[in-house]
């Protein structure tokens, strides 16, 4: 029944741009000191990159936990470092009121449409849709090369060799099957701060 909902949700929200045949663009390990904690990818329906293209899908594949609220608080400071524009205490709040914590493996991705985007965490569509001025700054933060992932931007866009083999399954695609909605009742699913921080500084 699960993976029947998560198909009626993904089919209703995101039409043929979730159906897309999603093709890695580069994938990096982003390092906070001595510690990997995660995988960063980049997705689009070509395999390649270009400014302002959509529809994009960016993932991070975790591999230490991670408190929900301090990645919020993460994402949010690198779109005010960079200066863009937007209304990002609302921003900080709806992040933090979806994200929960996250564990190792947990894959959570933003699949960037051309005026929206959505959360995915593993085979679960988070319960928010975030608008054409969210979608613009957390791509263009993700992707500056003023921002934290400067290092690792020529492997993320394609232009250096990625970290990880393209072939290799980073992303984690549920399966899906075929439904007829009259099968289901309509409804819906219900610089970085990280846990090692927040217990050096207690």
């Amino acid at each position: 029944m699960k993976k029947k909902l998560v198909a009626f949700l993904i089919s209703t929200l995101f039409s043929s741009a979730l159906w897309a045949d999603w093709k890695m663009v580069g994938n990096a390990d982003y390092n906070w000191g001595p510690f990997q904690i995660y995988t960063l990818s980049l997705y689009s329906e070509t395999g390649h990159y270009q400014e302002n293209q959509r529809p994009l899908m960016l993932s991070f594949n975790f591999d230490k936990p991670v408190e929900g609220k301090s990645f919020a608080i993460s994402l949010i400071k690198e779109i005010n470092a960079l200066k863009i524009e937007g209304d990002t205490d609302n921003w900080l709040a709806e992040l933090q009121k979806i994200f929960p914590d996250f564990s190792p493996n947990d894959v959570l991705s933003y699949i960037a449409l051309p005026n929206k985007g959505y959360f995915i965490l593993n085979d679960t569509v988070l319960d928010k849709e975030f608008g054409d001025a969210f979608n613009r700054a957390f791509i263009t933060s993700a992707l500056s090369p003023k921002g934290s992932y400067s290092k690792i931007l020529p492997q993320l866009i394609g232009k250096e060799k990625s970290t990880h083999s393209k072939e290799e399954p980073l992303l984690n695609t549920p399966d899906v099957e075929k439904i007829d909605e009259d099968e289901l009742k309509p409804q819906l699913p219900p610089q970085f701060e990280f846990q090692q921080q927040t217990q050096e500084d207690s």
